[in-house]
């Protein structure tokens, strides 16, 4: 026996039982398909998507109560995929790339001004790589370095004139290695020995004409 054909578009508009609107799209199979609308108690949309047999499929788009913007995403067969973006002021506060559902390829998250504050790559919802941080003013502020979505490697900080501030490393996680804080001048602040996140040789902290002000001694054995 040949399959039945499917029913044609049927349009579904939802109420309330004070009369407001709840959800409109249209039916097809009995499942959602195409343009479909949740709206808020006030009446205003709180999400527009496109559905394919009940599943987000295209754009997806969310809304704070009274209508502003908050998310735009990208699904496939009701999986986050593509470019996501978060709003707060009608301005873009971060994007982030999904793949299969999970993070993929770079988050950028943004200053008020609209300036880069931050860029981390990610592989499989794990941050992988280097991390990097800049000021409102879009100066470098930081390097990071991740593997298995922990800090490992190299760690930079900086002024805002691009002098370094700060060298350290970490492993799994954990700070390991030297640790070097600087002065704006470049004289040394601080120095101490870090392993898998102990301190295993005295943390020494200076004035700025060299002088030593303060020492950590690492906990006892």
């Amino acid at each position: 026996m040949a399959d039945e054909p499917s029913s044609g578009p049927q349009p579904v508009e939802e109420r309330d039982g004070q009369g407001r609107i709840v959800r409109s799209g249209e039916l097809r199979d009995e499942l959602f398909h195409g343009l479909y609308t949740a709206y808020g108690e006030d009446g205003h949309p709180v999400l527009r998507a496109r559905l394919r047999a009940g599943k987000l499929h295209g754009e997806v788009r969310n809304y704070a109560p009274g209508g502003a913007l908050v998310q735009v995403a990208e699904y496939v067969d009701g999986v986050q995929h593509g470019l996501t973006t978060f709003y707060a002021h009608a301005r873009p506060t971060c994007r982030m790339t999904y793949r299969d559902g999970l993070l993929n390829g770079p988050s950028v998250f943004f200053h008020e001004t609209g300036t880069v504050a931050a860029v981390f790559q990610y592989c499989d919802g794990k941050r992988e790589g280097e991390a990097l941080f800049h000021s409102p003013q879009g100066r470098p502020m930081r390097r990071e370095s991740y593997a298995g979505d922990r800090l490992h490697g190299p760690v930079l900080g900086y002024y805002d004139d691009g002098t370094v501030s700060e060298r350290s490393a970490f492993l799994d996680g954990l700070q390991d290695g030297v640790l070097r804080r600087y002065f704006p001048s470049g004289a040394l602040m601080q120095h101490g020995v870090y392993r898998r996140g102990l301190l295993i040789e005295p943390l020494r902290t200076y004035s700025e004409d060299g002088k030593e002000i303060a020492v950590l001694q690492p906990p006892a054995a």
